[in-house]
C-alpha cells in the first residue's frame, strides 16, 4: 500500500473502512470463512465436473452414450445418485463393464465346454446355451444393453436396472438353448454394475462437496472475487 492511500486508510472512521480478506484479523478471517462455507456449493452446476467427468468414463470405458444423472444429497433418507443411458458399443461392455473374458464367467457348459482362447466375438459364438453350432451364432453385436428408471420417487442406486435384447435367431424344434436363461443373467450383471456406479458417482460427488468448503478453497475463491469486508468480517 502507498504512503497516500496509507494516509487515507488511516483518516477513514472505522465503520467506513473496507478490507480484504487477508487485511482482516485472524478471529474476522475465521468469521468469514464460517459464514461462507457454502459459498462454492451454492449454486446449482458446482458438481458439473464431477458429472462431466462420470458421463466422459462411461463412455469411453463402457461405450454407454445418452447418459443422463440424477442425484440428491447429502444428508437425508434416500439420498443418493443414479443414471440411465444405452449402450453403443456392446463388445466394450461385456468385456470391460460385466468382465466376461471368456466363455464360463458367463455359464457353465460342462464337458462340452469348448476353449476359452480367442477374443468375445468367438466366446460369445461358443456359449452352449446361446448358439454354439455353426447354424446360428450370436455376437456381442447381437446384444443391447441400457440402464433404465424403475422409480421416480427416489434417486439412489436401487431406481435403476440394467435392460438387455438381443437380436432373434432361428432355432430347430430341438434346440436346447435357453435364451431367456441367458438374458436373465445379463439383465442381472447389468443391473449390478450400474447400481455399483451409481454409488460411485455418489461418492465422488459428496467429497467433491466437503472439499469445495475446505478453508483453503472457500478461501481461494474470496481472494479471487475481491470481496470486501468491515472489520468485523461482514461482506460489504
Amino acid at each position: 500500500m502507498s504512503l497516500k492511500k496509507f494516509r487515507e486508510f488511516l483518516d477513514e472512521s472505522e465503520e467506513e473502512r473496507t478490507y480484504s480478506f487477508e487485511e482482516l484479523s485472524p478471529e474476522a478471517q475465521r468469521k468469514v470463512l464460517d459464514d461462507y462455507r457454502d459459498l462454492n456449493v451454492d449454486y446449482n452446476d458446482w458438481h458439473q465436473p464431477i458429472i462431466e467427468g462420470f458421463e466422459e468414463e462411461l463412455k469411453e470405458n463402457f461405450g454407454f452414450d445418452e447418459v443422463e444423472v440424477e442425484y440428491t444429497g447429502f444428508f437425508s433418507q434416500g439420498d443418493g445418485a443414479s443414471f440411465t443411458g444405452k449402450c453403443e458399443d456392446s463388445e466394450k461392455f461385456m468385456r470391460d463393464g460385466l468382465g466376461i473374458t471368456k466363455s464360463t464367467d458367463l455359464i457353465d457348459m460342462g464337458e462340452e465346454k469348448k476353449s476359452e482362447d480367442g477374443d468375445l466375438v468367438d466366446l460369445i459364438g461358443d456359449l452352449r446355451n446361446i448358439g454354439f453350432d455353426a447354424r446360428e451364432r450370436y455376437s456381442p453385436d447381437d446384444f443391447y444393453f441400457s440402464v433404465a428408471r424403475i422409480s421416480s420417487r427416489y434417486s439412489h442406486e436401487n431406481t435403476i436396472e440394467g435392460e438387455v435384447e438381443v437380436d432373434e435367431i432361428e432355432m430347430e424344434d430341438d434346440d436346447d438353448r435357453d435364451v431367456n436363461g441367458m438374458l436373465q443373467d445379463l439383465v442381472d450383471m447389468t443391473t449390478k454394475w450400474a447400481r455399483e456406479k451409481s454409488k460411485e458417482l455418489y461418492n465422488s460427488l459428496y467429497k467433491y462437496y466437503e472439499e469445495l468448503q475446505e478453508d483453503d478453497v472457500v478461501k481461494e475463491t474470496i481472494l479471487a472475487n475481491d470481496y470486501k469486508f468491515d472489520k468485523r468480517g461482514n461482506l460489504l
